[in-house]
């Protein structure tokens, strides 16, 4: 079973959605490339589209990210707004301060959790590598059998 990062599938999503390029591997487009010139172009507009499509992504994962942050820093000034409303025996600069401190440390602590999750979920899910051998399952192929 293969797994992919939320990363990958995530690109993958926007790729399908915004019409990306053929499902063309490496291997593929280098075998076309050498068959004529026509192909060629061809490839290199896909590979144009590619980079539009990646371009894309950046930019709305870029704006997703941006968007977030807004509601993060807009749930602090909120808390600290409503902890500064409170009656409690100390001022209410001291009351805004230690509630910015305390919920600034919380979305710490969970964007850490998180971020080792992830980690932890990606790397679970990441075959291992086993070496190459010095010699091959079925030998050397430039080595002549003995009669």
């Amino acid at each position: 079973m293969v797994f992919r990062s939320i990363s990958q599938g995530l690109q993958q999503w926007v790729t399908t959605l915004l019409g990306g390029a053929a499902g063309l591997n490496d291997e593929e487009l280098k075998a076309q490339a050498i068959k004529n010139q026509d192909e060629t172009d061809r490839l290199v507009q896909i590979e144009n589209a590619r980079g539009a499509v990646k371009l894309r992504l950046v930019t709305i994962v870029g704006v997703l990210v941006l968007v977030a942050l807004a509601i993060v820093v807009g749930a602090i000034v909120l808390v600290v707004q409503a902890a500064g409303e409170l009656k409690l025996p100390w001022s209410r600069i001291g009351t805004a301060v230690g509630t910015f401190i305390a919920t600034s440390g919380l979305a710490a602590l969970v964007g850490r959790w998180a971020t080792r999750w992830f980690k932890r979920r990606r790397a679970a899910g990441t075959p291992t590598v086993e070496p190459a051998s010095q010699n091959p399952q079925g030998g050397d192929p430039n080595q002549m059998a003995s009669p």
